[in-house]
């Protein structure tokens, strides 16, 4: 059997020493150091594998507690928009009563129909769909995203973001119409003056026989200027019987005001007037007593009393009755 000799030689006089080893030994003790070596790079490396796992699950706890503290404050967030929204959502409310009962006021003062809201239509007022995932990408499972409260009240947040831009749509829309309603309506006095015969019975002033009187009498000098009392289109603007130099302006939702015994027609039909704007003078053409404007208004073709549109009627002195 093959063997090997292993001779130890001192350094001091004593005597060398031998070893004998077989070859199966030397085979035997060279594959326990390898197995041994291979066991020991395993533990080395499974030891820096968990040195590396354990400094990734910290990380992760960090990051974890990072993303609650940012969710948290993302939440707080979106509450104070909604919060924002809900308020928005009680202007809206607040200025649609009040716009509305601006509208019912004045036509029920003038005697004027009523204005039809944008969202009283036949089929309800339109409400805004959504997605209830729209916020979430594509191919992303929702119940394991980390801020799936999140999302569901970003969804929220929208539906009632648009709920309210179509509410204050509407509401501009309605103030739109109102603004042009406002501006079609003669509420202020055409001339300065007093007022010397009102609207209503009376009596002639010619026979002194009880009279319907058509308008309002507004005593003025001679060359005092009219002014178009509201936006409208002059359609007519010449003689007419009674009361001598005459105009008469069509302001739209069946409202038409006249104005007679003008000294001068400073306008022609046709043509577009804004509030303000100087339309006459007053003299006493006409069959006239003095020098005065005969004011009137006529609504969808019936005469009403003009101080129910004047809104700075207590300017005026009343002299008459």
């Amino acid at each position: 059997m093959r063997r090997y000799t292993i001779v130890i030689i001192p350094d001091s006089k004593s005597g060398s020493k031998r070893y004998s080893i077989t070859y199966r030994s030397v085979s035997l003790l060279k594959f326990m150091m390898a197995v041994a070596l291979i066991f020991l790079g395993y533990g080395i490396a499974d030891y820096f594998h968990m040195r590396s796992l354990r400094s990734s699950y910290l990380q992760a706890i960090q990051d974890d507690r990072a993303l609650k503290g940012e969710a948290r404050i993302l939440m707080s967030s979106l509450d104070e928009v909604r919060s924002s929204l809900r308020k928005v959502k009680e202007y809206s409310a607040k200025l649609a009563e009040i716009t509305n009962l601006q509208t019912q006021s004045l036509t029920k003062r003038t005697g004027l129909s009523s204005i039809t809201s944008p969202n009283q239509t036949s089929s309800g007022p339109i409400e805004p769909k959504i997605d209830h995932h729209s916020s979430v990408p594509g191919n992303v499972d929702l119940d394991r995203l980390v801020f799936k409260p999140v999302f569901a009240r970003l969804d929220s947040i929208t539906l009632n973001s648009q709920k309210g831009a179509l509410e204050l749509q509407q509401i501009i829309s309605r103030l739109s119409q109102q603004k042009t309603l406002l501006s079609s309506i003669p509420s202020m006095t055409p001339v300065d003056g007093w007022i010397t015969s009102n609207f209503g019975s009376r009596s002639s002033p010619f026979t002194g026989e009880p009279s319907n009187h058509k308008g309002l009498d507004v005593a003025a000098p001679v060359g005092t200027p009219i002014y178009a009392p509201a936006d409208g289109v002059v359609i007519f603007s010449g003689k007419r019987n009674g009361f001598g130099n005459f105009v008469m302006i069509a302001h739209g939702y069946g409202i038409v005001t006249g104005y007679g015994h003008n000294a001068q027609n400073l306008v022609s039909p046709g043509q577009v007037i804004r509030r303000g704007d100087q339309i006459a003078t007053v003299g006493q053409s006409g069959r006239s007593t003095g020098p005065h404007l005969h004011y009137e208004i006529a609504v969808n073709g019936r005469v009403v009393d003009p101080k129910k549109f004047i809104l700075n009627i207590d300017d005026l002195a009343i002299a008459a009755h």
